[in-house]
């Protein structure tokens, strides 16, 4: 029986994926310690005697324990180092303040006992002994009940321009049927942003304000919400061609998506039956309206992109391609 070392990062989406490789690794007969980070100590692994160690992007090189660091480098005869990335390698969400960390991964990752995958396949040329995995989700974590009705949900950060002109033009259209679940720094962050880009007017920005409903701070929470909604947004930040975890997370909650285009859709879902897509602003809006009025055409793909997830997209699946990777190696 393998055993597995997963660890646990601080961040929210890292600590999801990660739970989830937990859960896959136990259903493929491995015996797992999950750790976070901040916790973990060198006795504890030493007891434990890990086969593969586990970490989100930089992982254990984010510790601020260099004792932690240290060890970690040094034993990799003892067991095999793996790391996932679901943000870009050479980007702010992985190395948060950190740059170094890229260029002393790259040297890491050239030893044998070291082996990364990445979530989108056009990042691999930038680590050595990569591998491309997409992310998945653990569907029995987001378990739904009926609660509060919502037109129009999106759930993450309003920041950059890129994702404030999307939530601009559906304030525009749409009004107070716009739902944003974030950090509420965040959203004060995005409010400031919108006033300073003149994305909307005055009376705009009052909406705006209006569409603010806290921070979702379980998967209980986060499925609800999109159960709920008779469409859940997705505006992709990170990636030139994959798809992040909100794709998978709408779908497991048996949430109506409509997303971004992006070349991986169409590799892992079939759209307009699983789920939909949207490929500029004006049809994100066209297609908002449409299922607005129609919500059990809506509904009707929702349950059949869930049933895919549960078929196709389980991290029982992805932590069986690890495991052999790294067999095969």
């Amino acid at each position: 029986m393998k055993k597995a070392l997963v660890t646990l990062p601080n961040s929210i989406a890292g600590t999801l994926i990660m739970k989830g490789f937990n859960q896959g690794f136990k259903a493929n007969g491995c015996y797992v310690l999950e750790k976070d980070l901040r916790d973990i100590n060198i006795d504890e692994i030493e007891r434990f005697k890990p086969d593969i160690v586990l970490g989100y992007d930089y992982g254990f090189l984010f510790s601020c324990n260099s004792e932690l660091n240290n060890f970690f480098l040094n034993s990799k005869h003892k067991f095999q180092l793996v790391h996932y990335f679901a943000d870009e390698p050479n980007g702010k969400y992985a190395y948060v303040d950190k740059p170094k960390l890229y260029n002393n991964y790259i040297k890491l990752a050239e030893d044998t006992r070291v082996t990364t995958f990445i979530w989108d396949k056009d990042f691999q040329y930038q680590i050595p002994n990569s591998y491309y995995l997409p992310l998945a989700v653990n569907y029995k974590a987001y378990q739904t009940d009926f609660g509060q009705q919502y037109d129009i949900s999106f759930v993450g950060r309003p920041l950059t321009e890129k994702r404030q002109k999307v939530l601009a033009a559906l304030v525009r259209k749409f009004g107070e049927k716009l739902n944003i679940f974030c950090y509420e720094k965040h959203f004060l962050q995005s409010l400031d942003d919108m006033k300073d880009k003149h994305f909307l007017s005055e009376k705009e920005l009052d909406i705006y304000k209006s569409a603010y409903r806290g921070f979702l701070t379980t998967e209980k929470e986060i499925a609800d919400v999109y159960f709920n909604s008779i469409v859940n947004i997705n505006i992709t930040l990170q990636g030139k061609s994959s798809l992040n975890y909100r794709v998978f997370e709408v779908l497991a909650s048996k949430g109506f998506l409509l997303t971004d285009d992006v070349e991986d859709i169409r590799k892992n879902f079939i759209v307009s039956k699983e789920l939909e897509t949207y490929k500029d602003v004006d049809d994100l809006i066209d297609k908002t309206d449409f299922y607005l009025k129609n919500p059990m055409i809506a509904k009707k793909i929702a349950i059949i992109g869930f049933a895919d997830i549960v078929k196709s997209h389980s991290f029982t699946a992805r932590a069986r391609t690890i495991l052999d990777t790294i067999k095969n190696r």
